[in-house]
């Protein structure tokens, strides 16, 4: 699969509930992501809805769902600790209004999902985490783009593999870091995932 025919393969629908709770209630769900986070630079989304809660009872926010707002306070930017904090806040509240984007993959990439894809069959599991192909259909705005500097006291591997650049019959598709080694520079600093990779990267030594 190309790049373009993966994007294409991911949809996304804006959704904006509005749900009542009782004093009692939580929300109910537990959430991954935030800027900084040890996932990388991901949206907050939601990795389960238990089933207690006013969102279970509700039935309208899903595993998967990427989280933008909630109680007119963007999350979009915010880390994972502060977006926690807010979500806590907002379940004070006796009405909450959530906007939340809804990604789907498309049957045709069933196959490629369930491969790349670390996800556990219990559905309330809180540790699921989503195909990176989700994150590739994601609004611009969603993105996240940053340097990350590696630096190596030798001439030995700096710990990931890429694919991607000019490929025949595809032209030019983004760079993939494909894998990451163990004990390598890479490896230590923690930032780099297997995921998209910015076009524009250059190696320097850095001794």
């Amino acid at each position: 699969e190309n790049y373009q025919d993966l994007c294409q393969s991911v949809t996304c629908q804006e959704k904006q509930i509005t749900v009542k709770k009782e004093a009692h209630e939580s929300l109910g769900m537990t959430v991954a992501g935030g800027r900084g986070s040890k996932s990388g630079e991901l949206p907050i989304f939601v990795t389960s809805v238990q089933p207690y809660g006013c969102l279970a009872r509700d039935n309208r926010i899903k595993r998967g769902d990427v989280l933008l707002n909630i109680n007119g306070i963007d999350l979009t930017n915010l880390s994972h600790s502060e977006a926690v904090a807010v979500l806590k806040a907002s379940a004070a509240s006796s009405v909450v209004l959530l906007k939340a984007l809804e990604v789907e993959i498309s049957e045709d990439q069933t196959q490629v999902n369930e491969e790349l894809s670390a996800v556990n069959e219990n559905e309330y599991d809180a540790s699921w985490s989503p195909s990176w192909i989700m994150w590739l259909g994601l609004p611009s705005s969603l993105h996240s783009c940053h340097d990350v500097v590696l630096r190596r006291s030798n001439l030995g591997s700096w710990g990931f593999s890429i694919v991607g650049g000019y490929e025949e019959n595809y032209t030019n598709q983004p760079f993939f870091i494909k894998t990451i080694v163990l004990g390598t520079p890479a490896y230590y600093d923690g930032r780099l995932n297997c995921a998209l990779l910015h076009p524009d990267y250059t190696c320097r030594n850095t001794h």
